[in-house]
């Protein structure tokens, strides 16, 4: 299985991983095998990329930290939860609990592997498959400072609905493809406060709130809304802070989509101003930087997929050569190289990533 963007899918490539459409409903289904039309189709629908099988990866399996049927089910909670406070509703506590303990208890099953997730992008619900993620790689580094349970559960339930503030916001603000004028800033920078406010008249403890009110506060102060710094910043909102920043980064929601060692590098350039450094560590410790299956390119000119990632080395992956230096395709017998052993040779970018 191989990671395709749009512009590079073809007919006659078979899909490996569903492709879903609104509410989690699928669209097509793995094993499909593409056609012109779907692949219009898809564009509509605003899919930016694939999962399709390729023979040069078929004994690599990629499992997913959390499977996609359990975050499809989580991002519909979080819709449903905004919708809830948009009609004056309220929040469903336990139900939203139960999913983050589902999640945490998912994570805990996998916790020797690095995290990757299979891109869940549906057009209109980015906002809800954030969220999901935020929470997913809160509740990681929650674990690597070695969290009890009951922490793990404040922070992801913090974390799940760290914008659920976003639900008191004019459409005009939430959705502009304009730039905002400094009222609208200002009003939208109070989702942090509504997020908070919500929270609380809802029953959830104080802990859990200030993940919503505080995880815009940046370490030197530099933040919003009230420019906390240092440990005047909760720690469940200093870990959030960053899987937000981090999901921003590698799904292009803010500004053009980055790969994951690229987003890593801006996280650890800013630990010390904008993320506490220790924190900021131990969330880069967990994360593939080059996820398998991804296809890079070495300093020796060859290009290759990763079909192996050491836990404590990332960025030393085993690499399946499919072209040599001169850029002539193997067609079998594709030779390895172990860049824990070859030290000499290093990744120098992700290939079509975008």
């Amino acid at each position: 299985m191989r990671r395709v963007v749009m512009e590079k899918l073809q007919p006659g490539m078979v899909l490996e991983r569903p492709i879903y459409a609104r509410g989690g409903r699928i669209l097509l289904d793995k094993g499909t095998m593409l056609k012109e039309s779907y692949i219009k189709r898809m564009v509509d629908f605003g899919v930016t990329h694939a999962y399709i099988f390729d023979e040069r990866l078929s004994d690599l399996v990629i499992n997913d930290i959390v499977n996609e049927e359990t975050r499809l089910r989580a991002a519909e909670l979080v819709h449903k939860a905004m919708d809830d406070i948009r009609l004056g509703a309220e929040l469903d506590s336990v139900k939203t609990k139960e999913t983050v303990k589902g999640i945490i208890k998912q994570i805990l099953t996998h916790r020797e592997a690095l995290a990757y997730l299979s891109e869940i992008r549906i057009a209109g619900e980015q906002l809800f498959h954030h969220s999901v993620t935020v929470a997913v790689y809160a509740i990681l580094t929650g674990i690597n400072i070695q969290y009890r349970e009951e922490n793990l559960l404040d922070l992801g339930t913090g974390a799940l609905l760290h914008d659920i503030g976003k639900s008191r916001l004019p459409d005009r603000i939430l959705h502009a493809k304009r730039p905002l004028a400094e009222a609208e800033i200002e009003e939208r920078e109070r989702h942090t406060l509504y997020g908070y406010e919500i929270m609380r008249e809802n029953g959830f403890n104080l802990m859990v709130a200030h993940v919503a009110y505080q995880h815009h506060e940046c370490f030197n102060g530099s933040g919003y809304p009230r420019r906390l710094k240092g440990d005047e910043i909760h720690e469940y909102a200093a870990v959030t802070a960053i899987a937000n920043i981090y999901d921003k980064l590698v799904n292009g929601l803010d500004e053009k989509r980055l790969p994951p060692y690229q987003a890593v590098e801006y996280i650890t350039a800013h630990a010390g101003f904008s993320f506490e450094q220790e924190l900021a560590r131990m969330f880069c410790t967990n994360i593939a930087v080059y996820p398998l299956g991804s296809l890079v390119k070495l300093n020796t000119g060859e290009k290759g997929f990763v079909i192996h990632i050491p836990k404590n080395y990332p960025t030393r992956p085993v690499i399946r050569v499919i072209e040599d230096s001169l850029g002539i395709n193997y067609r079998m017998n594709f030779p390895e190289i172990d860049l824990l052993k070859e030290l000499t040779i290093f990744i120098e970018d992700i290939i079509d990533w975008e």
